[in-house]
Parts: structure tokens; sequence; C-alpha cells
């Protein structure tokens, strides 16, 4: 995401693209975290790394589409993280619980660009990043 948040920095879409870089950046230490106790490895896959360097490297025009299009499917990624959360291990219902805002926030940010509202992604990070600092 930092890749793109320096490649979109002139275009209209820049606040969203810095907000989801913000985000990730924020996110990435409590990710490695919960890998770490889960006894899980937290590299990224060769899929979601090439997924990155195209989204980097797409036109602007085909960010949008592509957020257009991930959209729905993180839509229905939150509502299968949240059958899953009750089923989870309690010992991470935090971790779960925290998981599940961050992807809600996604899918604010990603509802707030595609309304043209770019601007309102990085309140939107802001603020969860405030709340979840308390």
């Amino acid at each position: 995401m930092a890749a793109t948040a320096i490649r979109t920095e002139k275009h209209e879409t820049a606040p969203f693209w810095r907000a989801y870089d913000r985000l990730e950046r924020f996110n990435a230490p409590r990710y490695r975290a919960a890998a770490e106790r889960l006894g899980i490895s937290d590299s990224t896959g060769a899929g979601a790394r090439l997924r990155g360097r195209l989204v980097g490297w797409m036109p602007n025009s085909l960010r949008r589409e592509s957020i257009r299009f991930a959209f729905p499917r993180t839509v229905e990624y939150v509502e299968d993280l949240r059958r899953l959360a009750v089923i989870g291990p309690t010992s991470e219902s935090d971790f779960f619980d925290y998981m599940l805002r961050q992807e809600e926030l996604q899918v604010n940010m990603m509802e707030a660009m595609l309304r043209g509202r770019n601007v309102a992604a990085e309140s939107l990070v802001d603020r969860f990043i405030g709340d979840e600092g308390r």
C-alpha cells in the first residue's frame, strides 16, 4: 500500500490510499503478534504480494474498479468473520474482535471511496487508531 499511496499522491483518491497504507502499518504488529501466539506464519503469500503490486501499478481508473470489485467480497468476508469469531478460540477473542473491527473499517473506507468521499477514509482511520490506542 505504501507504493500505491506514493503513486496516487496527486490523484483525487490519494487520501483513501494514504489511509489504507496507514491502517496496514497500524495492523502489522497486531497481526504479527497474533500469528506468533497461534504458531502460524505471518508472511504474505505470493498471490497477495502479486495482487498488491498489480494494484500499485494499475492506472487510477482501474484502482477504483478494483475497489468496486473487492467491496462486495469484503462485505461477505466480514460476515464470514462474524460467524468464525463465535467459534474461534476464546483465548484469541480480543484479536478476533479487533480483526472484525478493522475489516468493518475497510468496508466503510471502500464505501466512502466509491461515493467519491476519499478524504473520509483518513478520518475513519484516524478515529479507529485513536479508539484502538485507548
